[in-house]
């Protein structure tokens, strides 16, 4: 049995009865389709899944398999880019389940906003196979079995005013050195970001010093992450299939916590300069490689001996590769044997370079 059998089935128990289906790496929900019986199967479904939520705790609480788990808290729209963002810290995403407890098992059945369970539920369909691999897991909310998260909220709020988005940090915080969790989010917005660094972040001292530098820097990381990732040329990481993205980054020894230490230097004073400053580098690195490129597929051609009529047949191959990122599927569209340049040798340099190459090229 998978050892992440909790979220495993947690998972599937939302996609079979509420008869999402995969197509083209898109999960497809259609409400019409979903029947009053289907929501009653799917209440029995996770009732019995539930008895066994604590051994995804104990999972954590082990760090069974895992380098660096990151705990994602706050209300999140994207959720794909929240879990890209997530993948760039660390190797395993954590949430905190809402469905079941506040919807499925609370509210009565003919109340359920049926479009919107299925949105969040195809979300988490198309996380299932990094759940299989251990890399996605769900959690029971921590206010109903952690006596530390109860306690730090009610310390908070005698001394600031409690909103939605303060608890579910206090909530992730909570169980940060319990369940040797990194908490993170996104901020979705150039207000939401600016309201975090400042206002939120402040309160990663709820647990104490232990925990706050390591929440700090986790709760800063996402936030640059996501910045980066929004960059108009990073944004074809969006593109990528989140398992193999997740794979990409997790083959690269050393990348989360270079990663991490390089974004978070000197504070968020000097985050926005870190991240300019990696994005230069990344960007500057496949620009040489692209020229080196476009030297041997000159040399390959014959271009250089005179050979007639080669420079014509390569004139879009040639625009392509001027370009500052440019896809290998690309060129293999147009020529397998220049396609070759490209993959014939894996990009060498640090691994957080090194990362951010493979994954836009």
């Amino acid at each position: 049995m998978n050892y992440n059998y909790f979220t495993i089935n947690y998972i599937t128990a939302l996609q079979k009865n509420l008869k999402i289906e995969i197509v083209n790496g898109d999960a497809l929900f259609f409400p019409d389709y979903i029947q009053p019986e289907d929501l009653e199967n799917l209440k029995t479904d996770l009732q019995e899944v539930w008895k066994h939520s604590e051994s995804a705790i104990t999972l954590l609480k082990n760090k069974e398999d895992a380098k660096i788990q990151l705990g994602l808290f706050g209300s999140v729209t994207d959720f794909d880019l929240a879990l890209k963002t997530g993948y760039l810290l660390g190797d395993r995403v954590v949430i905190i389940d809402y469905l079941f407890e506040r919807i499925i098992n609370k509210k009565p059945l003919d109340q359920i906003d049926i479009p919107y369970l299925g949105s969040i539920s195809s979300n988490l369909v198309l996380a299932l196979e990094l759940a299989k691999k251990g890399r996605f897991v769900i959690i029971p909310n921590p206010f109903s079995w952690n006596a530390d998260s109860k306690k730090i909220i009610a310390e908070t709020a005698e001394k600031t005013t409690m909103s939605v988005e303060l608890m579910s940090l206090l909530n992730m915080l909570s169980i940060t050195t319990l369940c040797k969790l990194q908490p993170y989010t996104i901020a979705e917005s150039a207000e939401n970001y600016e309201r975090i660094k400042s206002e939120q972040i402040s309160h990663t001292d709820a647990m104490g010093k232990t925990t706050e530098e390591y929440a700090y820097l986790g709760i800063l990381g996402g936030l640059l992450t996501e910045k980066l990732i929004n960059e108009a040329e990073f944004q074809i990481l969006l593109d990528i299939p989140l398992t193999e993205y997740a794979e990409v980054i997790s083959l690269q020894q050393n990348f989360y916590t270079e990663y991490l230490k390089r974004i978070t230097f000197g504070g968020a004073l000097k985050a926005e300069n870190n991240i300019e400053e990696l994005k230069k580098e990344v960007l500057n690195l496949i620009e040489e490689r692209n020229k080196n490129v476009y030297k041997k597929i000159i040399e390959k051609a014959g271009i250089m001996t005179g050979i007639g009529g080669v420079a014509l047949s390569l004139a879009p191959i040639m625009i392509a590769v001027s370009a500052p990122l440019v896809s290998a599927g690309t060129i293999l569209a147009a020529s397998g044997s220049i396609a070759g340049l490209f993959k014939s040798k894996e990009l060498e340099g640090p691994p957080v370079i090194n990362v951010f190459t493979k994954l836009i090229t």
